[in-house]
């Protein structure tokens, strides 16, 4: 529609004139027509002149359209194992998944209802196979908040046991959802006979020759005075037993036992208890857990000049890393002894303004050594020291934020990391003039205020005899309480100074070519993840030739798979693996040379689905009520449309769409136009004007 203001109005006034002006001009003295047809004659060319003058004018035209938005219903079935695995009495699932879908197409008539199936993640349409291993709720509200976001969401059907042992707490991810969750209460809530392993507790790393503890939580149901037999069972036999006397009926007990490492590598042990009478299920009577064996911790050995907070946080930061042992010595206290131990030194602020350190410095000269740098370091020593980072400093110091450096690949760090990194207060950084002395690799680079300087931060140099790197900034307890504040981790700063240490202290690996998974144990629900390395004779990393591996599992069945190109390396994605263990055999050919090189890893079962079997329908219940809703039973399923309608909250919504254009632009006028020039040509034609 077009808007009349009386500017536009005075503007038609016009171009009507000039219209009217221009048709009189023409016909006032064409007597030789019919008194009509000259009036006709006359009204289109004066229609026709002033609707052209008027689009030139370039009014502007408002186009309203409306569009209806359904109420969206997201309806999320759970399914995963302990769906089907622990049904009350009476419950008939194939009933149930029937009337689950008549109600998607009754509610489909009056909601734009959009059907989901979860386990450890949210996928499209509906799924009943309830063969899920994990159960993620919360996926639910993560996905609604953040798909369907400014959408009409009006309500939320939720059909679970309420059982969930991934992601994060239910509850508090709902908070955010402003629509009534309605809760559909599957599942048992009465305990039937079982024993289960309910956890065990155990550090995947141990070292051989020592005892190490695991702890296993025996859980029992409704199997009071009855006997079990606790085994753990590695690939030689039974290394533990103990009988368990169940003492009442809901029974939870751990038992904590000492086993003994005697192999290195990956060793495999099954923990399980022998089955009673009628119990629920044997599935979650055994777990099997893995655990690698070492031959022994590296020794990180950090020498001050005097105590500092960073001090503690750099402690910390490495024993993360259960390979790694941080010890703390101040300059003057060092022994030989330790020196000699560590794979790897850290030189906090020394040589400082008070000690040079030069014996210090003879003793760590052939270990890999990190130099972190601050407000009592003696940089002209430090320069002098290494061949890797001179400074020219009058000992004035500047703040520094962290820049990660695209081009970095002695070791990678996850995107969350390196965001974290860039938005950190700043380290304190020596101000003055750097000079880098010779191939390096610079990890982050200064940028001082907002200006990115090529000043390096972390920078690694490698001369083939030992490794170097400096930090040059002190605060990293800064960095520390800053994520803690943020986010309860340590995880940035914490890989960081990990990756550090583990590329300082490793041993070059001279091979050509390297094969290595992601990690050596893998969920069953994982991608597994293998990444491959080949170097020519001058070790440059290439991948022009193709790469194949084949994955054996312990029981001979094989997987054959090609490398994918990336980079200038290799990656694997195998995606999910059966259980079980497995070595690889990875091959290429280089010129007329092959390479072959293999690995191991394992993929390990999850039965989380079958450690939890009682429903838990208070959290539905709590779910339904903090936002509106309400809780119902399977049986009551037909009930549902009707508390939907019955909200008054839940509604159509109308959008109207206006926007502007220009009435030039609006083809059916042009086309107006020229048919009312048209029939005015023609007509002055029939009559012979023309």
């Amino acid at each position: 529609m077009l808007e009349l203001t009386p500017f536009t109005f005075l503007w038609l006034l016009i171009c009507l004139l000039v219209g009217i002006t221009y048709a009189y001009a023409l016909y006032r003295n064409q007597t030789h027509f019919g008194e009509s047809i000259r009036k006709i004659l006359f009204v289109l060319r004066a229609l026709a002149v002033t609707t052209l003058t008027f689009m030139l004018v370039a009014p502007l035209v408002k186009k309203t359209s409306k569009k209806i938005e359904k109420p969206i219903v997201i309806l999320a079935q759970d399914n995963s194992a302990s769906i089907a695995f622990a049904r009350p009495k009476g419950f008939n699932l194939e009933q149930y998944t029937s009337k689950l879908q008549a109600l998607t197409t009754k509610l489909s008539s009056d909601y734009d209802v959009q059907p989901f199936n979860f386990s450890e993640d949210l996928k499209r349409g509906l799924n009943f196979k309830f063969d899920g291993k994990l159960s993620d709720i919360s996926a639910v509200f993560r996905t609604t908040n953040n798909q369907f976001a400014n959408r009409n969401v009006g309500a939320v059907i939720l059909a679970t046991d309420g059982i969930y042992n991934h992601g994060a707490n239910p509850q508090y991810e709902s908070k955010a959802l402003k629509a009534p969750i309605y809760t559909i209460a599957l599942g048992d809530t009465i305990a039937k006979r079982d024993l289960l392993i309910a956890n065990i507790n155990y550090n995947n790393l141990v070292y051989v020759g020592n005892q190490f503890q695991i702890e296993v939580l025996v859980g029992a149901y409704q199997a009071k005075g009855l006997s079990t037999k606790l085994t753990v069972s590695d690939n030689t036999g039974v290394v533990f037993s103990q009988p368990i006397v169940i003492t009442s009926n809901e029974y939870i007990v751990p038992i904590p036992l000492l086993l003994q490492a005697k192999r290195k590598g990956i060793q495999r042990y099954t923990v399980s208890l022998s089955p009673i009478d009628q119990e629920l299920s044997v599935k979650n009577n055994s777990q099997t857990i893995f655990i690698e064996a070492l031959d022994g911790k590296e020794n990180v050995l950090i020498i001050a000049g005097s105590p500092h907070p960073d001090l503690s946080a750099l402690k910390s930061s490495i024993d993360i890393n259960k390979n790694y042992e941080a010890k703390i010595e101040l300059v003057d206290q060092v022994s030989d002894e330790a020196i000699a131990r560590a794979s790897l030194i850290v030189l906090y602020q020394v040589p400082s303004v008070n000690d040079a350190a030069q014996a210090i410095l003879k003793r760590v000269a052939n270990k890999p050594v990190l130099f972190i740098l601050g407000g009592q370091s003696n940089i002209s020593a430090f320069s002098a020291a290494q061949h890797v980072l001179g400074i020219t400093s009058s000992g004035a110091m500047q703040e520094a934020i962290a820049k990660v450096q695209p081009d970095f690949y002695a070791f990678t760090l996850s995107e969350a990391t390196k965001t974290k990194l860039q938005n950190f207060a700043p380290l304190q950084a020596p101000f003055g003039n750097y000079e880098i002395k010779g191939p390096v690799l610079v990890a982050l680079s200064q940028q001082i205020g907002k200006v990115t300087t090529q000043m390096p931060l972390l920078v690694f140099s490698n001369d083939g005899q030992r490794k170097v790197g400096v930090l040059g900034g002190e605060g990293l307890w800064r960095y520390r309480l800053e994520e803690f504040q943020e986010s309860g981790t340590h995880e940035a700063l914490d890989e960081l100074l990990s990756k550090t240490v583990q590329y300082l202290s490793s041993k070059d690996d001279k091979r050509k070519f390297r094969v290595y998974s992601s990690k050596n144990t893998f969920d069953e629900s994982e991608h597994v993840i293998i990444n491959a390395e080949l170097y020519n004779d001058a070790y440059e990393l290439i991948n022009t030739p193709e790469v194949n591996i084949t994955l054996r599992e312990k029981s001979g069945k094989s997987y054959s798979y090609l490398f994918s190109k990336s980079g200038n390396a290799y990656l694997l994605d195998a995606g999910t693996l059966p259980t079980g263990e497995y070595t690889y055999e990875a091959k290429t050919t280089l010129g007329s040379k092959p390479y072959t090189t293999t690995g191991q890893f394992v993929v390990s079962q999850l039965q989380v689905e079958f450690q939890q079997t009682i429903a838990n329908h208070q959290l539905l219940h709590n779910l339904a009520q903090q936002s509106g809703g309400k809780m119902i039973y399977p049986n009551q399923l037909d009930e549902l449309p009707k508390l939907i309608q019955a909200n008054e909250n839940i509604k159509t919504i109308t959008f109207e769409d206006r926007k502007y254009e220009e009435l030039i632009n609006i083809k059916w006028i042009c086309f107006l136009i020229l048919t009312m020039l048209a029939v005015e040509w023609f007509s002055r034609k029939y009559y012979g004007d023309i």
